[in-house]
């Protein structure tokens, strides 16, 4: 037999049978292991793919709040503009249309809309505007309604034949190719609304533009195929009159009668486009980062596609990216504390095993060997374990991926643990320590003992600073990405581990301090526990479980309250009332709900306004500023009432000086416009002289707050600054007023009062509620899914440190128990035994939360920017950190309940041990 060959039957002979008898003996402590590896793998990879699965929910939302502004759109311009004119002005829309479908994946089909200019419409006494359309989808022939009353509109006009472009006439002479009526067909909606019956033949209805009359002879009635076709979407005038009175009504043109709209209006006047809305079903991140690049190389190239798809993609990439970081960060540590149970279970193990490993090593057995039976166990279970957790997660979240590096690690560990500690067990059984005889000698060693040690704590602690810088810099999870940077990740876990070191250093002192407290104190509790504590204080992997367990808490109950405060700070800087009301309120009836809810029960205080932007402010054409007219008396009560910041010189607003128009402005404009003795605000048009009395933290907006990313951004107007005026005061220098587009209303019954008169109803017009948007946001996705990641992280990492706790207890229950046995026949009672218990874990228990408690504390606000609280809460400005008291009492609970829970396992260990055996074979 070879060398190799007799090495290797050495190494691994009767391996499996030794194996499975010694995890035959400790098959609870193995099961143990196995079921926390196994919980832990299936929350580090269930994790990631959970937030990936919520990330395309609220991505798919975000699109569907974006609305219009999320479609893709490939203008064409007005016929009138084209030179030479076209042959067949319908001809852009539909090849507008086969481009994007032809270029573009993830959107439903695009539809082609040619439409006139608006007509002022007569139907007998009825006056409204409306205006020609006709629509057509490449991609799907099939008529889009289905006739339900007369007859489909027939076409006057032949299809002109084609003919080369300088046959063309010009487009002066176009509207001479016909007749000066078209048959149209109008929706039932539209029909039952405006009284249109179809009882005695078609009904006429008058077009009139620039004193020309075209009769629109409504021939039937329809309705939509499919209601819920996204093409209706784009042309949504054609199902319903529109609920703005001001908006015209569509009079709907089939595509066989739509040279009857060139013959009518010429096809000068016919305009159009070709418009795609995202088809958000099955729509996925990365699908939306494809689409986003794709719009953005065609725009850039062709200038022929416009879509605020990119812009929504951007702001919830930051959302998701901040979402992120905060998750991963609490992941991390959580897989760090579970590895750290497991290499204190691992320890236990070995402790529990380590007359076999001395005999094992006594008989000739290498240390490869010990390693390989150690493997043989550990593999297998880490393997089963992470096949259980795999095919759980697979079975659940199908089709989702995400990193599982975190997961990985924790498995190596599992796997690596036990034979590196069985190897150091049976390496230190029969291998003496060669002292020197030398003083100066062994003095040496210490003092290069004492170097390494010092080399490797600061390395950890270099280590852990450059992780914290970087993650300042850097972030951790860059955007349009789901994958952490694992280093900047753990920087929680190695700031953890610095201060651990560090209480490690302390501890010693800290102990020799108790001692000589403890050798006044009567009885012998406190002197048997400062005897014992020196080495449960300085024994490293514990001291770092707890030190990670209780900084992962308290990091966690921070970002937890900090996310929620931010959530209100936001609603409260976005809706800055109780409610608001957005939209134009210059209408007979939104003027009289507003009279009608200054005196409604519940409501304190009512205040108009409106928002004009690109404003000069200063003698020059810059700084551009937004200006805010509001009624300044009635919106300082407002502010007043919902307990928002009141600024000093708003109430007085209302009183004109010398002519001059008082105003406020923000900190920006006032550093960039020199406003002492007065300067000049483009208002409307012209200019008029304001007294500027001070700064404002006002914020302009761009309309109703969306409850989406977008909501960070909603107060990037694209102007310099805000400039705050009264609207009162502004009459009486100018005799041009806005029209009124805001209202803030403040009152504990506001809600209701606002929903009662029914200001949702009228065209246009938002309603935002303070509460209500909030309740909304929290109840977002990614919020959601946070916040409720972060409660579960904060009780898991406490359950983790009592089994830690409970661990460490089991493992030195031994040499405890020896001498507590010994102690015992001299008289120590049960009482005196666990506070001696007690005791000893108290300067590990006291040290871990210290280090916990500074990091966790100490972390937030230096890393508050890479956190990203603001796309998080959705807060237009910075979100402090929220530094609050029960995050830590929450961490000191949990450790007094693994300190109890530990005193029972001492008890429960030490249950069955009788006294008379103790004195007649002594303790083992």
């Amino acid at each position: 037999m070879s060398g190799t060959a007799t090495r290797l039957r050495a190494t691994t002979g009767d391996a499996v049978l030794v194996t499975r008898r010694r995890a035959r003996q400790d098959a609870g402590l193995v099961v143990g292991t196995a079921i926390l590896l196994t919980a832990t793998l299936l929350a580090l990879l269930a994790v990631p793919r959970l937030l990936a699965r919520t990330a395309d929910d609220a991505l798919r939302e975000a699109v569907t709040h974006a609305g219009a502004e999320a479609d893709v759109v490939a203008p064409v311009a007005v016929a009138e503009f084209v030179y030479p004119p076209p042959e067949d002005p319908f001809a852009f829309p539909v090849e507008a249309a086969v481009m994007l479908d032809d270029t573009f994946e993830d959107l439903h089909p695009a539809t082609a809309v040619s439409t006139s200019q608006p007509f002022a419409a007569r139907l007998g006494a009825e006056r409204f505007p409306a205006r020609l359309l006709t629509i057509e989808t490449p991609s799907d022939p099939a008529p889009p309604v289905r006739w339900t009353a007369g007859r489909e509109p027939a076409t006057q006009v032949p299809d002109p034949e084609p003919v080369s472009p300088d046959d063309v006439l010009p487009a002066a002479t176009q509207t001479d190719l016909g007749p000066r009526a078209i048959e149209v067909g109008l929706s039932v909606a539209s029909a039952d609304e405006l009284g249109v019956e179809l009882a005695d033949g078609p009904v006429t209805v008058l077009l009139v533009k620039r004193g020309e009359t075209v009769e629109a002879r409504v021939t039937g009635l329809y309705e939509a195929v499919d209601a819920a076709d996204v093409r209706w979407s784009t042309v949504p005038e054609l199902l319903a009159v529109p609920p703005d009175e001001r908006d015209p009504v569509g009079l709907y043109v089939p595509p066989a009668v739509r040279w009857d709209m060139v013959a009518v209006v010429g096809g000068s006047q016919l305009g159009g486009s070709a418009v795609a809305p995202v088809d958000t079903d099955g729509l996925t991140v990365d699908d939306a980062h494809r689409l986003r690049r794709s719009i953005q190389t065609v725009a850039s190239r062709e200038a022929a596609v416009t879509s605020g798809l990119p812009r929504v993609v951007d702001a919830f990439d930051a959302h998701l990216a901040a979402v992120l970081a905060q998750a991963t960060l609490v992941v991390t540590g959580v897989g760090a504390t579970a590895a750290c149970c497991l290499v204190l279970a691992a320890g236990l193990l070995v402790e529990r095993r380590r007359t076999h490993l001395a005999a094992d090593r006594a008989r000739g057995a290498s240390l490869a060997s010990v390693a390989t039976r150690s493997l043989l166990e550990s593999l297998p279970t880490a393997l089963l374990a992470a096949l259980v957790a795999g095919g759980a997660v697979a079975w659940w979240l199908p089709g989702t991926t995400g990193p599982a590096w975190t997961a990985a690690a924790v498995a190596l560990v599992a796997v690596v643990a036990p034979a590196v500690l069985a190897v150091r067990a049976a390496r230190g059984a029969w291998t003496g320590r060669r002292t020197p005889a030398d003083r100066r000698e062994r003095a040496r060693l210490a003092g290069l003992r004492r170097a390494r040690r010092l080399v490797v704590e600061v390395g950890v602690t270099v280590v852990a600073v450059a992780a914290v810088l970087a993650l300042r810099g850097r972030g951790i999870v860059p955007q349009a990405s789901t994958q952490a940077d694992p280093l900047l990740a753990a920087a929680p876990v190695l700031l953890a581990a610095a201060a651990a070191l560090l209480v490690a250093r302390a501890a010693p002192a800290a102990v020799q301090a108790a001692a000589r407290w403890a050798m006044r104190s009567r009885g012998l509790a406190a002197p048997l526990a400062v005897s014992r504590a020196h080495r449960a204080a300085t024994a490293l992997l514990p001291l770092l479980t707890v030190t990670v367990a209780v900084a992962l808490v308290v990091l966690s109950g921070v970002l937890v309250q900090s996310v929620r405060d931010g959530q209100r700070a936001a609603a409260d800087q976005l809706v800055a009332a109780d409610v608001r009301i957005d939209g134009a309120l210059d209408s007979d009836a939104a003027r009289a709900a507003i009279a009608r809810l200054t005196t409604a029960d519940g409501v304190t205080a009512v205040a108009t306004g409106a928002q004009i932007g690109g404003r000069v402010f200063g003698p020059g054409s810059e700084p551009r500023a937004t200006v805010v007219v509001v009624d300044a008396a009635a919106l300082a009560e407002v502010r007043a009432a919902r307990g928002l910041p009141v600024d000093a010189g708003l109430t007085t607003l209302g009183e004109a000086s010398d002519g001059r128009l008082p105003a406020l402005a923000d900190a920006g404009l006032l550093d960039r416009v020199d406003v002492t003795g007065g300067t000049e605000l483009q208002v409307i048009s012209g200019r008029v002289d304001v007294d500027v009395r001070g700064a404002t933290t006002i914020l302009a907006d761009n309309g109703a707050p969306p409850v989406d990313a977008r909501a960070a951004h909603a107060t990037r107007t694209g102007d310099d600054g805000v400039v705050v005026i009264d609207s009162g005061a502004l009459a009486a220098v100018s005799d041009r007023l806005p029209g009124t587009t805001r209202v803030w209303v403040a009152g504990p019954a506001a809600e209701q009062a606002v929903a009662g008169l029914g200001f949702a109803q009228l065209p246009d017009v938002t309603v935002t509620s303070a509460d209500g948007w909030w309740r909304d946001w929290s109840r977002a996705p990614l919020p959601s899914a946070l916040m409720t990641l972060l409660v579960v992280a904060v009780a898991a990492l406490s359950g983790l440190a009592v089994v830690a706790l409970a661990l460490v207890v089991v493992a030195t229950s031994g040499e405890r128990g020896r001498t507590l046995s010994t102690l015992r026949t001299l008289g120590l009672d049960a009482r005196t035994a666990r506070w001696a218990t007690l005791g000893e874990l108290a300067p590990l228990v006291l040290g871990g939360f210290v280090g916990g408690t500074v990091i966790g504390l100490a972390l937030p606000p230096l890393i508050a920017r890479t956190l990203g609280l603001s796309w998080v809460t959705g807060s237009p400005g910075e979100v402090p950190v929220s530094l609050v008291a029960w995050p830590v009492l929450l961490a000191a609970v949990a450790l007094g309940a693994a300190l109890a829970v530990a005193v029972a396992v001492e008890q429960a260990v030490r249950r069955r041990e009788r006294l008379g055996e103790v004195l007649r074979v002594g303790a083992r």
